[in-house]
This record gives C-alpha cells, structure tokens and sequence, in this order.
C-alpha cells in the first residue's frame, strides 16, 4: 500500500533515508526538518507500507519555476528497503508520485542520482526517466 507520509513514520522513514545516505543524516536535524516537511505545503511524501512496516519511501516537493508555464515535481529522495527489492514497489512510489504531479499542475518530475549507481540509473531509465542534464555541486564551508 502506497500512503502519504504521517509523523508515525518518523523512525522508520529515518531508517531508510539513514542507509540511502550512508549513515550521515543527524537525527536531531532530521526530526526538525521532517516535522517542517509535514507542515509545507509544497512537500509530498509517501511510503510503501507491508504488514505494517514502511519498507520504501519517496520524498518530493513541488517547485514552481519563474520561466515555467507549470510546477516541476522534483523527487529529492527514494529508497526501497533491500528485502523488498525488484518486487515493484519502486515503480509504485515513481507511479503514485507521477500522478500527483499530474493532479497538483506540474509539468515535468525530475530527479538526480549519482552517476556511478547503475542501478539506479537503469531503474529510473524503464520508469521513463532520461539522462538530460548535469548536476553541479559546489560546497560550502561554514565556520
């Protein structure tokens, strides 16, 4: 079942994104961040749920571009958890986020994903998705 996300999602929501970025998430930013999300009207996550557990999540927000004629949906995160792989759960969240993209005015869904993940590359290659830009990254030291 694919549902919109709810503050009792919290912990395993942070499980998932944890893995997907390698253990790096803070959790006491995280929790802040997620509670916001909630609030933010441009925010759309969902999860994929199975005998009650979240086991994939997409997060998106809706981006309203000055030299576009409509909204872009931008998908910053998905993940499936390992066990549930190649079992369309993926396709399911791309599908369920398609079609609000459809109903909330948006033109186009676009995401990134880094060059050397293969997978991921070929996964969103047969969900429709076409390699178009580069992403250019500079970092920013804060003191």
């Amino acid at each position: 079942m694919i549902r919109k996300v709810e503050l009792k999602d919290l912990e395993e929501v942070f499980s998932l994104l944890n893995e997907l970025y390698e253990n790096k998430i803070e959790k006491d930013i995280f929790v802040e961040k997620y509670q916001r999300c909630l609030e933010d009207e441009t925010f759309y996550g969902i999860v994929a749920v199975e005998e009650s557990k979240v086991v994939g999540v997409l997060i998106s927000r809706k981006i309203n571009r000055l030299v576009k004629r409509k909204n872009t949906l931008f998908i910053d995160d998905l993940i499936v958890n390992e066990k549930y792989r190649n079992q369309k759960i993926g396709k399911m969240l791309i599908q369920n986020a398609t079609n609000y993209a459809i109903q909330h005015d948006c033109e186009v869904v676009e995401l990134t994903t880094y060059i050397p993940n293969e997978k991921a590359c070929r996964f969103y290659e047969r969900n429709g998705f076409e390699k178009r830009h580069y992403k250019f990254k500079k970092c920013i030291d804060v003191l």
